[in-house]
């Protein structure tokens, strides 16, 4: 099955609804998004059994990271990401000479109000909090940090590995059917 969307496009989706929320909480600075990035395909994967996006998400020493957008943003360090959004490169016809670099095509309605509802589930932490929960006992995260003891290779968090961890939260949410 074809992913939804990408993970560039999720970065420029949580931009997007940050910007018409204007709430008054932690804005969206590289740890956050990446986090927001994780949540989103975490939640994804567990309720529909497949990643939100094919890009891989990988165990770095401050939690899950999704490489290529953290490269695309990488400038703002722990400053907010204003001003712009994360492209793609793509390939303009058969000749992998040619390519373009732009912004990739938002997520469709489905995907969108999505993302919104992890939006409202997640705005008011910053992303040293929302980096903090994913280092939580239990969770993908540390699960690899403690299969391989430091991070410095930066493995991936296998897809079924979260959807597994994820699927049980909500298994555990859902009220008990009387027998």
């Amino acid at each position: 099955m074809v992913s939804p969307t990408s993970a560039a496009a999720v970065a420029n989706a949580f931009l997007e609804i940050q910007d018409a929320d204007g709430g008054n909480y932690p804005r969206i600075d590289q740890m956050k998004l990446q986090k927001l990035l994780y949540y989103a395909n975490a939640w994804w994967l567990a309720f529909n059994g497949e990643p939100l996006f094919d890009e891989d998400i990988e165990a770095w020493p401050w939690g899950p990271v999704v490489r290529n957008v953290y490269l695309e943003f990488r400038e703002f360090g722990r400053k907010p990401i204003v001003g712009r959004r994360a492209t793609e490169v793509v390939v303009t016809n058969d000749d992998p000479y040619k390519i373009d670099v732009r912004e990739p095509a938002p997520p469709g309605n489905d995907v969108e109000e999505f993302l919104k509802s992890v939006w409202e589930t997640h705005k008011q932490f910053s992303g040293v909090q929302l980096s903090n929960a994913t280092h939580a006992e239990g969770e993908p995260w540390h699960i690899i940090k403690s299969t391989y003891g430091d991070l410095d290779a930066k493995p991936t968090i296998p897809n079924k590995l979260i959807r597994d961890v994820f699927k049980r939260k909500i298994d555990a949410a859902a009220p008990a059917t009387a027998a």
